[in-house]
Protein backbone atom coordinates (compact mmCIF):
# COMPACT_ATOMS: atom_id res chain seq x y z
CA UNK A 1 0.00 0.00 0.00
CA UNK A 2 1.51 3.32 -1.11
CA UNK A 3 2.20 6.17 1.32
CA UNK A 4 2.61 9.80 0.27
CA UNK A 5 3.36 13.13 1.91
CA UNK A 6 1.10 16.13 1.34
CA UNK A 7 3.46 17.37 -1.38
CA UNK A 8 3.58 13.92 -2.95
CA UNK A 9 -0.22 13.71 -2.99
CA UNK A 10 -0.52 17.10 -4.67
CA UNK A 11 2.08 16.04 -7.24
CA UNK A 12 0.09 12.89 -8.08
CA UNK A 13 -3.08 14.94 -8.55
CA UNK A 14 -1.26 17.45 -10.74
CA UNK A 15 0.32 14.79 -12.98
CA UNK A 16 -2.97 12.88 -13.24
CA UNK A 17 -5.00 15.92 -14.24
CA UNK A 18 -2.52 18.04 -16.19
CA UNK A 19 -0.41 15.39 -17.93
CA UNK A 20 -2.63 12.30 -18.05
CA UNK A 21 -5.97 14.04 -18.71
CA UNK A 22 -7.77 12.61 -15.69
CA UNK A 23 -10.78 14.80 -14.93
CA UNK A 24 -10.72 16.36 -11.48
CA UNK A 25 -14.49 16.03 -11.25
CA UNK A 26 -14.18 12.28 -11.88
CA UNK A 27 -11.71 11.93 -9.01
CA UNK A 28 -13.92 14.03 -6.72
CA UNK A 29 -17.01 12.02 -7.60
CA UNK A 30 -15.24 8.76 -6.74
CA UNK A 31 -13.98 10.28 -3.51
CA UNK A 32 -17.44 11.47 -2.56
CA UNK A 33 -18.97 8.08 -3.31
CA UNK A 34 -16.38 6.28 -1.16
CA UNK A 35 -17.04 8.61 1.78
CA UNK A 36 -20.79 8.27 1.30
CA UNK A 37 -20.57 4.47 1.44
CA UNK A 38 -18.63 4.67 4.70
CA UNK A 39 -21.07 7.25 6.07
CA UNK A 40 -24.03 4.97 5.39
CA UNK A 41 -22.32 2.12 7.23
CA UNK A 42 -21.52 4.34 10.22
CA UNK A 43 -24.80 6.23 10.54
CA UNK A 44 -27.17 3.25 10.87
CA UNK A 45 -29.86 5.16 9.02
CA UNK A 46 -29.47 8.27 11.17
CA UNK A 47 -29.13 11.90 10.18
CA UNK A 48 -25.85 12.99 8.57
CA UNK A 49 -24.25 16.43 8.64
CA UNK A 50 -21.46 17.23 6.19
CA UNK A 51 -19.12 20.07 7.23
CA UNK A 52 -17.49 21.57 4.13
CA UNK A 53 -14.59 23.97 3.81
CA UNK A 54 -13.82 25.88 0.64
CA UNK A 55 -11.00 23.72 -0.75
CA UNK A 56 -10.89 20.32 -2.42
CA UNK A 57 -11.62 18.64 0.91
CA UNK A 58 -14.86 20.58 1.02
CA UNK A 59 -15.46 19.61 -2.61
CA UNK A 60 -15.20 15.95 -1.62
CA UNK A 61 -17.73 16.79 1.09
CA UNK A 62 -20.19 18.23 -1.44
CA UNK A 63 -19.68 15.17 -3.65
CA UNK A 64 -20.35 12.96 -0.63
CA UNK A 65 -23.52 14.87 0.25
CA UNK A 66 -24.77 14.55 -3.34
CA UNK A 67 -24.12 10.80 -3.30
CA UNK A 68 -25.97 10.45 0.01
CA UNK A 69 -28.91 12.44 -1.34
CA UNK A 70 -29.23 10.13 -4.35
CA UNK A 71 -29.30 7.19 -1.90
CA UNK A 72 -32.21 8.77 -0.08
CA UNK A 73 -30.20 9.47 3.09
CA UNK A 74 -31.24 12.52 5.14
CA UNK A 75 -28.27 14.85 4.75
CA UNK A 76 -27.47 18.47 5.50
CA UNK A 77 -24.45 20.50 4.38
CA UNK A 78 -23.00 23.16 6.68
CA UNK A 79 -20.14 25.44 5.67
CA UNK A 80 -18.45 28.28 7.54
CA UNK A 81 -17.39 29.68 4.16
CA UNK A 82 -19.48 31.86 1.82
CA UNK A 83 -20.72 30.16 -1.34
CA UNK A 84 -18.82 32.58 -3.60
CA UNK A 85 -15.50 31.40 -2.11
CA UNK A 86 -15.79 28.05 -3.89
CA UNK A 87 -13.80 27.42 -7.06
CA UNK A 88 -13.08 24.67 -9.58
CA UNK A 89 -14.35 21.17 -8.95
CA UNK A 90 -15.71 22.11 -5.51
CA UNK A 91 -17.95 24.70 -7.15
CA UNK A 92 -19.15 22.03 -9.58
CA UNK A 93 -20.35 19.69 -6.83
CA UNK A 94 -21.85 22.54 -4.83
CA UNK A 95 -23.96 23.34 -7.88
CA UNK A 96 -24.92 19.67 -8.15
CA UNK A 97 -26.04 19.70 -4.51
CA UNK A 98 -28.21 22.71 -5.29
CA UNK A 99 -29.79 20.85 -8.21
CA UNK A 100 -30.62 18.01 -5.83
CA UNK A 101 -32.26 20.53 -3.45
CA UNK A 102 -29.99 19.60 -0.59
CA UNK A 103 -30.27 21.61 2.61
CA UNK A 104 -27.14 23.79 2.49
CA UNK A 105 -26.13 26.48 5.00
CA UNK A 106 -23.24 28.79 3.99
CA UNK A 107 -21.25 31.36 5.92
CA UNK A 108 -22.44 29.87 9.18
CA UNK A 109 -20.87 30.96 12.48
CA UNK A 110 -20.06 28.09 14.78
CA UNK A 111 -22.34 29.36 17.54
CA UNK A 112 -25.31 29.33 15.16
CA UNK A 113 -25.47 25.56 14.72
CA UNK A 114 -26.38 22.60 16.90
CA UNK A 115 -24.37 19.64 15.68
CA UNK A 116 -25.99 17.38 18.27
CA UNK A 117 -28.98 16.90 15.97
CA UNK A 118 -26.82 14.65 13.78
CA UNK A 119 -25.93 10.99 14.24
CA UNK A 120 -22.85 11.31 12.03
CA UNK A 121 -20.67 14.29 11.13
CA UNK A 122 -18.57 14.15 7.97
CA UNK A 123 -15.47 16.31 8.33
CA UNK A 124 -14.55 18.02 5.06
CA UNK A 125 -13.25 21.18 6.66
CA UNK A 126 -9.49 21.48 5.99
CA UNK A 127 -7.87 18.51 4.21
CA UNK A 128 -4.18 17.93 3.46
CA UNK A 129 -3.21 21.55 2.76
CA UNK A 130 -2.69 22.65 6.35
CA UNK A 131 0.93 23.35 7.33
CA UNK A 132 0.84 25.63 10.38
CA UNK A 133 -1.38 26.71 13.22
CA UNK A 134 -5.10 26.18 12.65
CA UNK A 135 -6.92 29.52 12.30
CA UNK A 136 -9.15 30.48 15.25
CA UNK A 137 -12.36 30.09 13.20
CA UNK A 138 -11.41 26.58 12.09
CA UNK A 139 -10.24 25.68 15.60
CA UNK A 140 -13.65 26.68 16.97
CA UNK A 141 -15.39 24.47 14.41
CA UNK A 142 -13.07 21.57 15.20
CA UNK A 143 -13.83 21.90 18.92
CA UNK A 144 -17.55 21.94 18.23
CA UNK A 145 -17.27 18.86 15.99
CA UNK A 146 -15.31 17.02 18.68
CA UNK A 147 -17.75 18.05 21.42
CA UNK A 148 -20.81 16.82 19.50
CA UNK A 149 -22.30 13.47 20.46
CA UNK A 150 -22.27 12.28 16.83
CA UNK A 151 -19.74 9.87 15.34
CA UNK A 152 -17.07 11.58 13.23
CA UNK A 153 -15.91 10.58 9.73
CA UNK A 154 -13.03 12.55 8.23
CA UNK A 155 -12.36 12.98 4.53
CA UNK A 156 -8.75 12.22 3.51
CA UNK A 157 -7.29 13.24 6.89
CA UNK A 158 -8.79 14.64 10.10
CA UNK A 159 -8.96 18.43 9.83
CA UNK A 160 -6.02 19.97 11.67
CA UNK A 161 -3.63 17.03 11.20
CA UNK A 162 -0.55 17.73 9.08
CA UNK A 163 -0.66 15.21 6.23
CA UNK A 164 3.14 14.90 6.10
CA UNK A 165 4.23 14.89 9.75
CA UNK A 166 1.05 13.82 11.55
CA UNK A 167 1.51 16.81 13.86
CA UNK A 168 -1.32 18.89 15.27
CA UNK A 169 -0.96 22.63 15.77
CA UNK A 170 -3.83 24.09 17.74
CA UNK A 171 -6.69 21.67 17.13
CA UNK A 172 -7.66 18.59 15.13
CA UNK A 173 -10.77 16.50 14.63
CA UNK A 174 -10.74 13.27 16.63
CA UNK A 175 -12.18 10.98 13.98
CA UNK A 176 -13.81 7.62 14.54
CA UNK A 177 -12.99 6.76 10.93
CA UNK A 178 -11.15 8.30 8.01
CA UNK A 179 -11.54 7.63 4.30
CA UNK A 180 -8.34 8.69 2.57
CA UNK A 181 -8.08 9.08 -1.17
CA UNK A 182 -5.97 6.90 -3.44
CA UNK A 183 -3.14 6.13 -1.03
CA UNK A 184 -2.16 6.44 2.63
CA UNK A 185 -0.90 9.79 3.84
CA UNK A 186 2.16 9.94 6.09
CA UNK A 187 0.18 11.91 8.64
CA UNK A 188 -2.23 9.00 9.08
CA UNK A 189 0.67 6.75 10.11
CA UNK A 190 2.77 9.12 12.22
CA UNK A 191 1.70 10.21 15.69
CA UNK A 192 -0.38 11.98 16.83
CA UNK A 193 -2.18 11.85 13.48
CA UNK A 194 -2.37 8.08 13.69
CA UNK A 195 -4.33 8.31 16.96
CA UNK A 196 -6.59 11.06 15.61
CA UNK A 197 -7.69 9.10 12.52
CA UNK A 198 -9.63 6.14 13.91
CA UNK A 199 -9.87 3.24 11.49
CA UNK A 200 -8.59 4.22 8.06
CA UNK A 201 -9.99 3.12 4.69
CA UNK A 202 -8.09 3.82 1.47
CA UNK A 203 -10.46 4.63 -1.39
CA UNK A 204 -9.29 3.49 -4.82
CA UNK A 205 -9.68 6.43 -7.20
CA UNK A 206 -8.04 4.64 -10.11
CA UNK A 207 -4.95 6.84 -10.41
CA UNK A 208 -2.83 5.78 -13.41
CA UNK A 209 0.51 4.23 -12.45
CA UNK A 210 2.31 7.00 -14.35
CA UNK A 211 0.90 9.56 -11.91
CA UNK A 212 3.33 8.27 -9.27
CA UNK A 213 6.43 8.75 -11.42
CA UNK A 214 7.48 11.98 -9.71
CA UNK A 215 7.97 10.55 -6.21
CA UNK A 216 11.45 10.76 -4.63
CA UNK A 217 10.99 7.53 -2.67
CA UNK A 218 8.60 4.64 -3.13
CA UNK A 219 6.90 4.66 0.28
CA UNK A 220 4.59 1.85 1.29
CA UNK A 221 3.03 0.00 4.20
CA UNK A 222 4.17 -3.57 4.78
CA UNK A 223 1.45 -6.17 4.29
CA UNK A 224 0.75 -9.63 5.64
CA UNK A 225 1.19 -11.27 2.25
CA UNK A 226 4.76 -10.01 1.93
CA UNK A 227 5.58 -11.54 5.32
CA UNK A 228 3.98 -14.86 4.37
CA UNK A 229 5.83 -14.96 1.07
CA UNK A 230 9.11 -14.34 2.91
CA UNK A 231 8.74 -17.07 5.55
CA UNK A 232 9.07 -20.48 3.98
CA UNK A 233 9.34 -23.50 6.28
CA UNK A 234 12.76 -25.21 6.53
CA UNK A 235 13.36 -28.17 4.24
CA UNK A 236 12.62 -31.56 5.76
CA UNK A 237 16.23 -32.71 5.34
CA UNK A 238 17.91 -29.62 6.79
CA UNK A 239 20.30 -29.54 9.77
CA UNK A 240 21.54 -26.93 12.23
CA UNK A 241 24.52 -25.71 10.21
CA UNK A 242 22.23 -25.02 7.25
CA UNK A 243 19.69 -23.15 9.38
CA UNK A 244 21.99 -20.22 9.90
CA UNK A 245 24.99 -19.50 12.11
CA UNK A 246 24.79 -16.11 13.85
CA UNK A 247 27.73 -14.46 15.60
CA UNK A 248 26.62 -11.94 18.24
CA UNK A 249 29.25 -9.55 19.63
CA UNK A 250 27.59 -8.03 22.66
CA UNK A 251 27.45 -7.51 26.40
CA UNK A 252 29.43 -5.61 29.02
CA UNK A 253 29.37 -5.07 32.76
CA UNK A 254 25.86 -4.02 33.76
CA UNK A 255 24.45 -4.88 30.32
CA UNK A 256 24.64 -8.65 30.08
CA UNK A 257 20.87 -8.81 29.69
CA UNK A 258 20.99 -7.14 26.28
CA UNK A 259 23.16 -9.91 24.84
CA UNK A 260 21.06 -12.63 26.50
CA UNK A 261 17.78 -11.25 25.15
CA UNK A 262 19.30 -10.86 21.70
CA UNK A 263 20.69 -14.41 21.61
CA UNK A 264 17.49 -16.05 22.82
CA UNK A 265 15.41 -14.07 20.33
CA UNK A 266 17.71 -15.25 17.53
CA UNK A 267 17.28 -18.88 18.55
CA UNK A 268 13.49 -18.52 18.74
CA UNK A 269 13.51 -16.94 15.28
CA UNK A 270 15.08 -20.01 13.69
CA UNK A 271 18.87 -19.72 13.65
CA UNK A 272 20.47 -23.15 13.79
CA UNK A 273 23.44 -21.96 15.85
CA UNK A 274 23.99 -18.76 17.83
CA UNK A 275 27.40 -17.86 19.25
CA UNK A 276 27.77 -14.97 21.72
CA UNK A 277 31.19 -13.33 21.81
CA UNK A 278 31.32 -11.83 25.31
CA UNK A 279 33.79 -10.47 27.89
CA UNK A 280 35.63 -13.34 29.57
CA UNK A 281 35.15 -11.94 33.08
CA UNK A 282 31.37 -12.05 32.61
CA UNK A 283 31.17 -15.42 30.90
CA UNK A 284 29.83 -17.15 33.99
CA UNK A 285 26.75 -14.93 33.79
CA UNK A 286 26.13 -15.92 30.19
CA UNK A 287 26.80 -19.61 30.84
CA UNK A 288 24.13 -19.61 33.55
CA UNK A 289 21.55 -17.75 31.50
CA UNK A 290 22.06 -19.16 28.00
CA UNK A 291 21.10 -22.74 27.27
CA UNK A 292 20.81 -23.10 23.50
CA UNK A 293 23.17 -20.27 22.45
CA UNK A 294 26.91 -20.89 22.80
CA UNK A 295 29.42 -18.45 24.27
CA UNK A 296 32.86 -17.35 23.14
CA UNK A 297 34.72 -15.84 26.14
CA UNK A 298 37.04 -13.08 24.98
CA UNK A 299 39.93 -11.34 26.77
CA UNK A 300 38.78 -8.22 28.59
CA UNK A 301 41.53 -7.66 31.20
CA UNK A 302 38.87 -8.24 33.84
CA UNK A 303 37.22 -4.92 33.11
CA UNK A 304 33.93 -6.26 31.80
CA UNK A 305 34.01 -4.89 28.26
CA UNK A 306 35.65 -5.96 25.02
CA UNK A 307 38.57 -4.23 23.36
CA UNK A 308 40.82 -4.72 20.34
CA UNK A 309 42.64 -7.66 21.96
CA UNK A 310 39.54 -9.74 21.33
CA UNK A 311 39.68 -9.33 17.56
CA UNK A 312 41.84 -12.37 16.58
CA UNK A 313 39.34 -14.80 18.16
CA UNK A 314 36.42 -12.89 16.72
CA UNK A 315 38.02 -12.96 13.26
CA UNK A 316 38.04 -16.77 13.30
CA UNK A 317 34.33 -16.88 14.03
CA UNK A 318 33.61 -14.24 11.39
CA UNK A 319 34.72 -16.86 8.88
CA UNK A 320 32.50 -19.51 10.52
CA UNK A 321 29.26 -17.55 10.74
CA UNK A 322 26.64 -16.63 8.14
CA UNK A 323 25.82 -13.24 9.68
CA UNK A 324 27.12 -10.90 12.38
CA UNK A 325 25.21 -8.85 14.95
CA UNK A 326 27.18 -6.30 16.94
CA UNK A 327 26.16 -3.79 19.57
CA UNK A 328 23.57 -4.84 22.18
CA UNK A 329 24.97 -4.00 25.60
CA UNK A 330 28.46 -3.67 24.11
CA UNK A 331 29.19 -0.65 26.30
CA UNK A 332 30.31 2.87 25.46
CA UNK A 333 33.85 2.72 26.85
CA UNK A 334 36.30 4.24 24.37
CA UNK A 335 38.32 1.00 24.31
CA UNK A 336 35.46 -0.74 22.48
CA UNK A 337 35.66 1.56 19.45
CA UNK A 338 38.85 0.11 17.83
CA UNK A 339 37.40 -3.40 18.03
CA UNK A 340 34.15 -2.28 16.46
CA UNK A 341 36.02 -0.51 13.67
CA UNK A 342 38.06 -3.62 12.83
CA UNK A 343 35.01 -5.87 12.83
CA UNK A 344 33.13 -3.56 10.47
CA UNK A 345 36.10 -3.10 8.16
CA UNK A 346 36.97 -6.81 8.00
CA UNK A 347 33.46 -8.25 7.82
CA UNK A 348 32.26 -9.61 4.50
CA UNK A 349 29.11 -11.15 5.97
CA UNK A 350 25.70 -9.50 6.39
CA UNK A 351 26.14 -7.38 9.52
CA UNK A 352 23.59 -5.79 11.82
CA UNK A 353 24.83 -2.69 13.68
CA UNK A 354 22.75 -1.94 16.76
CA UNK A 355 22.64 -0.04 20.05
CA UNK A 356 26.09 0.79 21.50
CA UNK A 357 27.76 0.02 18.18
CA UNK A 358 25.82 2.95 16.72
CA UNK A 359 27.00 5.19 19.56
CA UNK A 360 30.63 4.38 18.73
CA UNK A 361 30.34 5.07 15.01
CA UNK A 362 28.90 8.51 15.75
CA UNK A 363 32.53 9.45 16.41
CA UNK A 364 33.71 7.47 13.37
CA UNK A 365 31.15 8.43 10.74
CA UNK A 366 33.61 7.84 7.90
CA UNK A 367 33.51 4.12 8.75
CA UNK A 368 30.77 3.66 6.16
CA UNK A 369 33.27 4.46 3.40
CA UNK A 370 35.67 1.70 4.50
CA UNK A 371 33.09 -1.03 5.09
CA UNK A 372 32.83 -3.90 2.60
CA UNK A 373 29.93 -5.80 4.13
CA UNK A 374 26.22 -5.48 3.45
CA UNK A 375 24.74 -4.01 6.63
CA UNK A 376 21.59 -3.09 8.53
CA UNK A 377 21.68 -0.09 10.85
CA UNK A 378 19.00 0.14 13.56
CA UNK A 379 18.94 3.60 15.22
CA UNK A 380 16.08 5.16 17.12
CA UNK A 381 15.41 8.85 16.43
CA UNK A 382 17.86 10.07 19.09
CA UNK A 383 20.70 7.89 17.83
CA UNK A 384 19.92 8.84 14.24
CA UNK A 385 20.03 12.53 15.15
CA UNK A 386 23.50 12.19 16.66
CA UNK A 387 24.81 9.85 13.98
CA UNK A 388 23.77 11.97 11.01
CA UNK A 389 24.00 15.35 12.77
CA UNK A 390 20.38 16.21 12.01
CA UNK A 391 18.10 17.87 14.60
CA UNK A 392 15.73 15.33 16.10
CA UNK A 393 12.66 17.47 15.44
CA UNK A 394 13.62 17.51 11.76
CA UNK A 395 13.65 13.71 11.74
CA UNK A 396 10.33 13.56 13.57
CA UNK A 397 8.66 16.01 11.18
CA UNK A 398 9.38 13.80 8.16
CA UNK A 399 10.99 10.48 9.14
CA UNK A 400 10.19 8.98 5.73
CA UNK A 401 12.43 11.43 3.88
CA UNK A 402 15.13 11.20 6.53
CA UNK A 403 15.22 7.39 6.46
CA UNK A 404 15.30 7.30 2.67
CA UNK A 405 18.16 9.79 2.50
CA UNK A 406 20.09 7.98 5.25
CA UNK A 407 19.86 4.73 3.30
CA UNK A 408 21.08 6.45 0.14
CA UNK A 409 23.95 8.20 1.92
CA UNK A 410 25.25 5.11 3.74
CA UNK A 411 24.47 2.40 1.18
CA UNK A 412 22.92 0.24 3.89
CA UNK A 413 19.47 -0.72 5.08
CA UNK A 414 18.18 1.68 7.73
CA UNK A 415 15.71 0.52 10.37
CA UNK A 416 14.57 3.80 11.93
CA UNK A 417 12.89 2.72 15.15
CA UNK A 418 9.86 4.73 16.19
CA UNK A 419 6.09 4.90 15.87
CA UNK A 420 6.00 3.52 13.27
CA UNK A 421 9.36 1.91 12.60
CA UNK A 422 10.55 2.55 9.04
CA UNK A 423 12.82 0.36 6.92
CA UNK A 424 14.64 2.21 4.13
CA UNK A 425 16.71 0.91 1.22
CA UNK A 426 17.29 1.53 -2.50
CA UNK A 427 14.75 4.35 -2.98
CA UNK A 428 12.14 2.58 -0.85
CA UNK A 429 10.81 3.39 2.61
CA UNK A 430 8.54 0.79 4.20
CA UNK A 431 6.40 1.62 7.24
CA UNK A 432 5.55 -1.07 9.74
CA UNK A 433 1.91 -1.66 10.62
CA UNK A 434 2.25 -3.65 13.86
CA UNK A 435 3.19 -2.96 17.48
CA UNK A 436 2.19 -0.42 20.11
CA UNK A 437 3.52 1.76 22.92
CA UNK A 438 4.08 -1.24 25.18
CA UNK A 439 7.33 -1.76 23.25
CA UNK A 440 8.73 1.35 24.97
CA UNK A 441 10.53 -0.85 27.48
CA UNK A 442 14.17 -1.78 28.04
CA UNK A 443 15.37 -4.75 26.00
CA UNK A 444 12.73 -4.78 23.28
CA UNK A 445 15.25 -3.36 20.82
CA UNK A 446 17.65 -6.18 21.67
CA UNK A 447 14.91 -8.68 20.86
CA UNK A 448 14.31 -6.95 17.53
CA UNK A 449 18.02 -7.11 16.72
CA UNK A 450 18.03 -10.83 17.50
CA UNK A 451 15.07 -11.48 15.20
CA UNK A 452 16.55 -9.56 12.27
CA UNK A 453 20.01 -11.03 12.85
CA UNK A 454 18.54 -14.52 12.86
CA UNK A 455 16.81 -13.95 9.53
CA UNK A 456 20.07 -12.64 8.07
CA UNK A 457 21.85 -15.80 9.20
CA UNK A 458 19.16 -17.90 7.53
CA UNK A 459 19.85 -16.28 4.17
CA UNK A 460 17.17 -13.63 3.88
CA UNK A 461 18.17 -10.47 2.04
CA UNK A 462 18.91 -7.47 4.23
CA UNK A 463 15.78 -5.71 3.02
CA UNK A 464 13.49 -8.67 3.67
CA UNK A 465 15.03 -9.58 7.03
CA UNK A 466 14.59 -6.04 8.30
CA UNK A 467 10.98 -5.65 7.14
CA UNK A 468 9.83 -9.07 8.29
CA UNK A 469 11.71 -8.80 11.59
CA UNK A 470 10.14 -5.46 12.43
CA UNK A 471 6.67 -6.70 11.47
CA UNK A 472 6.86 -9.89 13.55
CA UNK A 473 8.39 -8.06 16.52
CA UNK A 474 5.38 -5.72 16.56
CA UNK A 475 2.99 -8.61 16.00
CA UNK A 476 4.32 -10.31 19.13
CA UNK A 477 3.51 -7.18 21.11
CA UNK A 478 0.02 -7.04 19.59
CA UNK A 479 -0.60 -10.64 20.61
CA UNK A 480 0.49 -9.96 24.19
CA UNK A 481 -1.59 -6.82 24.66
CA UNK A 482 -4.63 -8.57 26.14
CA UNK A 483 -2.70 -10.36 28.90
CA UNK A 484 0.19 -7.96 29.49
CA UNK A 485 -1.29 -4.58 28.65
CA UNK A 486 0.87 -1.61 27.73
CA UNK A 487 2.63 -1.30 31.09
CA UNK A 488 3.24 -4.95 31.92
CA UNK A 489 4.92 -6.02 28.68
CA UNK A 490 8.65 -6.78 28.99
CA UNK A 491 11.19 -7.88 26.41
CA UNK A 492 11.40 -11.51 27.50
CA UNK A 493 7.63 -11.85 26.97
CA UNK A 494 8.21 -11.19 23.28
CA UNK A 495 10.76 -13.98 22.96
CA UNK A 496 8.37 -16.69 24.09
CA UNK A 497 5.76 -15.43 21.62
CA UNK A 498 8.02 -15.42 18.55
CA UNK A 499 7.54 -19.11 17.57
CA UNK A 500 3.73 -19.00 17.54
CA UNK A 501 3.69 -15.77 15.55
CA UNK A 502 6.17 -17.11 12.98
CA UNK A 503 4.18 -20.34 12.62
CA UNK A 504 1.10 -18.35 11.61
CA UNK A 505 2.94 -16.78 8.68
CA UNK A 506 5.28 -19.62 7.72
CA UNK A 507 4.45 -21.34 4.43
CA UNK A 508 5.58 -24.75 3.23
Amino acid sequence: MRILSAEGARKVDRIAMEELDVAGTALMELAGSAVADKAVAMSNGGRIGVICGKGNNGGDGYACAAALKTMGIETEVISPEPADSLTGDSKHFYAFCQELHLDISHGVAVHEVDLNVFDLLVDGLLGIGITGEVRPQSAAWIKTINDAKAKRLSIDIPSGVNATSGSVHGAAVQADSTVTMGFMKQGLILQPGRSMSGDVTVADLGYPEKAFAGQTFNKRLIGQQFVKDSLTAPESHTYKHRQGKLLIIAGSRGFTGAAILCANAAMRSGSGLVLCAVPESLNIVFEKQLQEPMTLPLPDSGRGFLDDAAFPLIAEKMEWCDAILIGPGLGTDVAVAPLLKRVLQESRKPTLIDADAITHIIEEHSIFESMNCPFVLTPHHGEASRLFDVPQDEITSDPFSFAGEAAENTGGVIVLKGAPTLTAFQHEVVANSTGHQGLASGGTGDVLAGIIGSFLSQGMSLETAAQVGVYLHGKCADRLLYNKGYRGLIASDLIETIPSIISEYETS
